[in-house]
């Protein structure tokens, strides 16, 4: 059984004319022999229990080199276009089944690639039909809460006070989350 910490400290500050929190924390992984996550692409984000601001929409770009997806995992914000360019020198035909964000860009050569726009948040695996062991991570976000821990597993996020459900999710080991309450 794979097993994921999420350790969150919290900090109240307060700024000039606006109140916000700052939340730290660090993900940690026990894991059994052999294990190993990656943990700069543990993506960590805030869900705010109540009303919460978006993020909009904007264009990000993942590219297939020595087939391989770079970068493996990728957040966006619901609304955002995702461009696959492809510099390998052979076909490619990328997709995905992912409920919500299915799409199929048909083969194409190397170049600026073809785009998707993702609109449903959720986690979307993508494929390329051709070269079976090519796969990649797009974690499309409802919340403008969001980033990836650093190499240390550090993460830290300046919001309003409020309460919030912390998400850690990595593709390796899964996802843990817990709740925590900033007093306003």
């Amino acid at each position: 059984m794979k097993r994921f910490l999420l350790l969150v400290a919290v900090c109240a500050l307060s700024f000039a004319e606006l109140d916000a929190a700052v939340v730290n924390g660090k993900v940690m992984f026990l894991t059994k022999r052999g294990q190993k996550p990656v943990v700069n692409e543990t993506l960590v984000w805030l869900d705010a229990l109540g009303r919460a601001p978006k993020r909009p929409g904007s264009s990000f770009s993942m590219t297939t080199r020595s087939k391989a997806f770079l970068p493996h995992v990728l957040a966006v914000p619901a609304g955002s276009t995702v461009t696959f360019p492809n510099e390998d020198p052979i076909t490619h035909n990328l997709f995905s089944l992912s409920a919500g964000n299915t799409f199929d860009l048909g083969l194409y050569k190397r170049g600026a690639g073809k785009s998707h726009k993702f609109e449903a948040p959720g986690v979307v695996n993508v494929y390329c039909n051709i070269h079976p062991n090519m796969s990649a991570v797009v974690h499309v976000m409802g919340t403008p809460y969001y980033g990836f821990s650093d190499a240390n597993g550090d993460y830290s996020f300046d919001v309003p006070p409020g309460k919030y459900r912390v998400t850690a999710w990595n593709e390796q080991v899964g996802g843990a989350t817990s709740e925590i309450d900033l007093a306003g």
